[in-house]
């Protein structure tokens, strides 16, 4: 059984196809009303010819006479030249007409006309037939009138066809109607759909209800449906919210704590080994203290969070972070640089969003690039611009493909790290409708990450 998914063309079927089917019958009805009217008229012209033949016989002189008046076969005249028999009998004699036209002995019997069709001269003719006294005479005469059946079978036709035309005339125009009808009638369909859609689409999530009043009766338990499972979305996202909050507090406190007495403890006097262990479980803090952080980072990326909404100055936050970084990379024996356009650099994210992006860029080129590091941000005809360039090896191409991925590194990477850098910086552009890129490394050049804002008005910076 074929299954029509789209509610149009269900909606088009359950109109069009009862439509035909009524068309149909009342195309059958109608033939049938055509049929019996064309009939029941030319049988009452016969009857009438016949009439008019009987009220001419006379009796006189003992002699039984008929004068048949000029018009009494014209009635049955017509454009399709019809040929008229006919025949009076008295008894078994013939007064006037065609002695082998058919007797009807069914009209001596009959107190009106009677009608039957049959087979003369090689076609099919209507016959009528009655029975007339005729004053002075005993037994009645038998008047009885044939004609072929051209006549009544081109008006049938004329008057089926006009019939026909008309009621094609008819379903097509209701056809026709049909169409804008169902879209109008699906429009709030339709509504619903846009409205849905924009959401899917939208940057942030929205879990504002559907307004149900909106929307026809039939989809109202859909909408509430659909609202209930935002209500339960909101939660479960306000969960994930909380449980953010309270890892970040409740897992870097004991984390600080233990590396402050691992590192008060490998200060102290002690065996070789024992300090080995020590630098190890020290190093291991730092690893896991990283990777929270990342952790901790990617899903305040991943999150609807208010920062999302705010604006900020790129130039004021590279100054801000490149600062604070410039110590650290110094100490890793490398030189940090910075480039930027005296001009203002907003973007659509939060300074402490943006100031994520920009240190997880610092930290892997830290870890992964040579000895110079270099920032550069400025504007362009769409966007507001961030690159961070190094000399170090960048990636091999069989990792760069999938970069973006989460807990991604490359087989041959030497530096710790969890592979979650540049996830968290996609999601974060992308928050804003940015887009991230990379370049360079390993063909020649220096490796580069780009970074590109939509360009917004004018803002009020939230740093």
């Amino acid at each position: 059984m074929i299954r029509f998914r789209a509610l149009t063309i269900r909606l088009l079927l359950a109109l069009v196809v009862p439509l035909l089917v009524s068309s149909i019958l009342i195309g059958l009805g109608g033939a049938w009303v055509i049929r019996s009217v064309v009939d029941y008229t030319s049988d009452r012209l016969l009857a009438g010819s016949v009439r008019a033949i009987a009220e001419s016989a006379t009796f006189e002189n003992g002699r039984l006479q008929v004068d048949m008046p000029p018009w009494s076969l014209a009635l049955l005249d017509s454009p399709q030249r019809d040929s008229v028999y006919y025949s009076v009998r008295h008894g078994e004699g013939l007064l006037t007409g065609y002695n082998d036209l058919p007797r009807f002995d069914a009209a001596r019997s009959a107190t009106g006309p009677v009608f039957r069709t049959l087979i003369y001269a090689g076609q099919p003719v209507r016959q009528a037939a009655q029975a007339y006294r005729v004053p002075g005479v005993a037994d009645p005469i038998i008047v009885s009138v044939a004609q072929t059946l051209d006549s009544r079978l081109a008006v049938r036709k004329q008057l089926m066809t006009s019939a026909g035309l008309m009621e094609l005339t008819l379903v097509s125009l209701v056809a026709l109607l049909i169409w804008p009808a169902a879209k109008w009638s699906l429009s709030p369909v339709g509504g619903l759909l846009r409205e849905l859609s924009n959401r899917a689409h939208a940057r942030d999530l929205d879990f504002t209800p559907v307004p149900a009043r909106e929307v026809p009766d039939e989809l109202q338990p859909i909408v509430l449906a659909f609202n209930n499972l935002l209500g339960q979305l909101e939660r479960s996202v306000e969960g994930v919210r909380r449980f953010t909050a309270d890892a970040s507090h409740q897992m870097r406190t004991p984390l600080a704590i233990l590396k402050t007495h691992l590192t008060l403890l490998n200060r102290k006097r002690r065996p070789a080994a024992d300090r080995e262990s020590l630098a190890d479980a020290i190093d291991a803090v730092d690893r896991l203290q990283r990777l929270i952080e990342q952790l901790l980072g990617l899903a305040r990326a991943d999150a609807v969070d208010e920062q999302g909404q705010m604006s900020s100055d790129l130039g004021r936050v590279v100054q801000a972070v490149s600062q604070r970084w410039r110590p650290r990379v110094e100490a890793a024996g490398a030189t940090l640089s910075v480039a930027l356009e005296d001009i203002a650099l907003p973007v659509g994210l939060g300074a402490p969003l943006v100031e994520q992006i920009l240190e997880n860029l610092i930290d892997n080129a830290v870890r992964y690039g040579g000895t110079s590091i270099r920032i550069a941000a400025w504007l362009d005809e769409t966007w507001t611009v961030l690159d961070v360039l190094d000399n170090g090896p960048g990636l091999p191409d069989k990792v760069r493909a999938r970069a973006f991925e989460r807990f991604v590194r490359g087989s041959d990477a030497v530096a710790d790290g969890s592979g979650l850098g540049l996830s968290i910086i996609k999601a974060l552009a992308e928050r804003c409708g940015g887009q991230v890129d990379i370049g360079g490394n390993p063909n020649g050049g220096d490796f580069r990450v780009r970074v590109r804002f939509p360009l917004i008005g004018p803002v009020a910076l939230s740093d």
